[in-house]
């Protein structure tokens, strides 16, 4: 993705089957959720205390994210076909690893600083809510940055989990977040295998890490 389209992710990290399943009709609407949790988001990133303490306020909008994002179908959908070959500890594994590698991308404090800036002028038209099957939505949105630029398309699926409205994917102008993964994933595991393809998650967690000194 480019650097803007990065900036709107970190920006606009909106998220969102208990148990049973519950016929649609019965679902609340995922719309207010996700003003809801859009406006939590960006009221966090404009404090002065936030500012002032970046990395703080990063681990509260890491919470933010780890409740709302449905880590587990984000990861199955990155990997496509090849979860099928995963036993369970692979995919756990993999699920966690996944989520790290998001996390400390779109969390990173170079990527923070430069949403930060956005924060105060920042202005998203939440538009419809669009049912894509029981228990799945996708909300459409459209972000501008500052006064001026031009309206930038985002889309979010979501899907009922744990009585929450949980978020699986982020569309940036067309582009999945999962997609766009899954994609690089696949041609590792094809030329090199699974095996390789974690050690290079795993490596790529661990640069990022450092060199944000955690």
């Amino acid at each position: 993705m480019s650097l803007k389209k990065t900036l709107i992710a970190v920006v606009l990290l909106i998220s969102a089957m208990p148990a049973w399943s519950l016929p649609a009709a019965a679902l609340p609407d995922a719309m207010p959720e996700a003003k809801s949790l859009g406006g939590q988001i960006l009221s966090i990133a404009k404090e002065p205390s936030c500012k002032a303490d970046r990395g703080a306020c990063r681990e509260r909008l890491r919470t933010l994210l780890e409740q709302y994002w449905d880590t587990t179908d984000m990861a199955r959908s990155a990997l496509g076909y090849h979860w099928r070959s995963l036993n369970d500890q692979q995919r756990q594994q993999f699920t966690q690893l996944f989520s790290d590698l998001v996390e400390s991308i779109y969390l990173s404090r170079s990527n923070f600083s430069k949403a930060q800036q956005y924060t105060d002028t920042v202005k998203v038209n939440y538009i419809k809510e669009i049912p894509e099957g029981d228990d799945y939505r996708k909300i459409t949105t459209t972000v501008t940055l500052k006064p001026g630029d031009k309206p930038i398309k985002v889309d979010y699926r979501m899907r009922w989990a744990d009585g929450k409205w949980k978020v699986y994917d982020v569309i940036v102008e067309d582009i999945s977040l999962t997609g766009n993964y899954r994609n690089q994933f696949n041609r590792v595991i094809n030329s090199h295998g699974y095996p390789e393809l974690v050690r290079m998650l795993q490596d790529k967690v661990r640069q990022i890490k450092a060199s944000e000194g955690t």
